[in-house]
């Protein structure tokens, strides 16, 4: 009896366990969760089992066409086939996997009924708060980590990076050992003799001449290796591409006291960057691009920020100010709490550019005639310019807010840059949203940067026929029928069918293309200069695709002094608000004005780190 007893106790043990061991891994049911990516949400709906991930859609159509759409569906099956999201990221696509494999744990959690612990809400205080965490937020807050303080870090995206991730992460990269090792460069330096003296003011007038001086003694060293890079040669190379003219006609030029002080400590970011792991490659003769490009960088820059109190999704609104002097930030998480972060020795704004603000690009830019709030950008979501806002509501100067920089992307990106590239060049002409040619239509360079800006909304269609369909199949197999998937693309049987398709006038079409036709037979284009087609457009089925220049770069923002503190409308240091990174990028002024910008690439001396030369001037994403 007693056996059985124990045979009945042990059977009801094991039974027991057996009932743990198949116990529900998930609710079944249906979750979803949206996480911020490079251009707007990653929506993610997943199915659940009591055992398994059933199916997943997921959803961005705001990341970038080509690079984080493919990210998305290639992590849905990684994900499926793992039955977790502990995967590997894509390459190249860093902010929309991370968007993507947070949206995925969210869901999982929720299957499996774990709530996410939220934070309780109550103000808090450090020493620094900055306001970004890129590649400028990110070197401030190592900067005052160095230095002893307290720093927490905020950050409005669901990542870390900013645009400095997204880039390449190029650096300035004057290694006078490597340099030394180069081939010659006497060809390269054949340009500078011919731009005279007379084209450079003071202070940039001695640099041109000590460069020639040094460019006269390297042809006559007798060395059969070594290539020249100077101080000098850099600083010439920076006036000449910074040089230019607004709409209105005002001649700018870059400011040489913050560019020579960016490219004097450039060596010494270099060195510092090296003690976590920094490794390059050549990019151009003084130019590096670092291991893992932009998020490469900014995963150096993590590590140097070690300390930091970085919260995330916690989108910064306004400056607190008391007794005339900042002391802290005002901010919202992703819950739409309001948190008040206490700075007790002053406030860093680096959040970045306002490119991704469409109304705010519209409303100051001074490039094109064409640009519109409908200009989509080439930056994350994020880049909307809290910062210069901000510190425009406590009384800071704004300058150069008109210069920006476009891009060439496919309509509203549903095409990454090279490829809306690719597309240009295997076209046969571009027409704007009146169906009229405007350029030289093989110029693509010029175009972006001067024509393309002039048209309505920045749109460019690019016509062809079937060689421009070959052309782009040519260069990716079945690339023409991928940019129609997109919506970007259309193809027709006629040319007043593509009219309707595309929106245009189809007698204006036809009318432009028959002109065209005639300049590739006579081999001169009348009208733009032209000399090399790609054929007449005449042989069915014709195509059409839309590109449109995006906001790459905004260089206008706030004027700070060396130590980097913003300066009023008076050029008086505001107490406590400090700036760094893009929206201080201007460095801008105009030959017509007293008034200096003083906006860098990065930050200098920052605040409670004004010894410290680790994160001055730091110089990124200018090549």
């Amino acid at each position: 009896m007693k056996k059985l007893v124990s045979l009945i106790l042990c059977l009801a043990m094991l039974l027991g366990c057996v009932n743990v061991i198949a116990e529900s891994l998930y609710t079944p049911g249906t979750y979803e969760a949206s996480v911020q990516g490079m251009g707007g949400p990653v929506v993610v709906t997943m199915e659940f089992s009591e055992d398994a991930i059933v199916s997943i859609i997921a959803a961005g159509e705001l990341e970038t066409k080509g690079l984080g759409d493919v990210a998305i569906e290639q992590l849905t099956q990684a994900v499926l086939d793992a039955q977790s999201a502990e995967v590997d990221m894509v390459s190249g696509a860093t902010v929309s996997s991370t968007a993507m494999l947070s949206a995925v744990a969210d869901c999982i959690n929720q299957a499996k009924g774990i709530a996410e612990e939220k934070p309780v809400v109550t103000d808090e205080t450090a020493d620094v708060i900055v306001v970004g965490a890129g590649a400028a937020g990110l070197s401030a807050a190592a900067s005052a980590i160095d230095s002893g303080a307290s720093v927490i870090v905020l950050e409005a995206n669901s990542f870390l990076g900013g645009a400095a991730g997204t880039s390449m992460g190029n650096i300035l990269d004057l290694n006078q050992e490597v340099f030394a090792q180069a081939d010659r460069n006497d060809a390269a330096l054949e340009k500078y003799a011919a731009y005279g003296e007379d084209r450079f003011p003071e202070p940039w007038k001695t640099d041109y001449k000590t460069l020639l001086n040094q460019i006269e003694e390297y042809k006559n060293n007798g060395h059969e290796k070594g290539s020249l890079v100077t101080i000098e040669r850099v600083m010439i190379d920076h006036y000449v591409k910074g040089m230019g003219k607004d709409l209105e006609g005002n001649t700018v030029f870059l400011d040489y006291d913050m560019i020579r002080s960016g490219v004097e400590n450039a060596e010494n970011i270099y060195g510092w960057l090296e003690e976590y792991g920094l490794t390059t490659t050549p990019l151009m003769e003084y130019v590096s691009t670092p291991a893992g490009r932009g998020m490469g960088l900014i995963e150096l820059l993590n590590k140097a920020a070690n300390g930091a109190e970085i919260r995330l999704s916690t989108r910064a609104r306004e400056l607190v100010v008391e007794n005339g002097k900042v002391v802290g930030v005002i901010a919202e998480d992703a819950e739409g709490n309001r948190i008040t972060y206490h700075a007790n020795g002053g406030v860093v704004l680096a959040t970045g550019s306002f490119s991704s603000n469409g109304e705010m690009v519209a409303q100051y830019q001074k490039i094109g005639t064409g640009l519109t709030a409908n200009i989509p950008s080439n930056n994350p979501a994020g880049n909307r310019g809290d910062g210069i806002v901000m510190a425009e509501a406590v009384g800071a100067e704004l300058r150069d807010m008109g210069f920006i920089q476009t891009y060439l992307k496919g309509y509203q990106n549903l095409a990454a840059s090279g490829e809306a590239g690719n597309v240009f060049k295997a076209a046969q002409l571009l027409v704007n949203t009146n169906a009229v040619r405007f350029a030289d239509d093989s110029n693509q360079s010029r175009i972006v940067s001067r024509e393309g800006n002039d048209q309505p909304d920045g749109i460019l269609i690019a016509i062809g026929d079937s060689k421009m369909i070959e052309a782009l199949n040519a260069q990716k197999e079945g690339f023409a029928a991928e940019l129609i998937s997109r919506g970007m693309a259309y193809t027709a049987d006629s040319l007043d069918e593509m009219a309707n398709l595309t929106g245009l006038d189809a007698a204006t079409l036809v009318a432009t293309v028959d002109t065209f036709n005639g300049y590739v037979d006579a081999e001169e284009d009348a009208e733009f200069g032209r000399k090399t087609f790609n054929g007449k457009v005449e042989d069915g089925p014709y195509y059409a695709a839309k590109l449109q220049l995006a906001c790459h770069l905004t260089f206008g923002g706030l004027v700070i002094n060396k130590e980097a503190q913003v300066l009023d409308t008076d050029e008086t240091p505001i107490p406590g608000l400090y700036a760094a990174g893009e929206k201080t990028l201007s460095t801008l002024i105009q030959t017509n004005e007293t008034k200096k910008s003083t906006q860098m690439a990065g930050i200098h001396k920052t605040v409670l780190a004004r010894n410290s030369e680790k994160a001055s001037a730091y110089w990124i994403g200018q090549y």
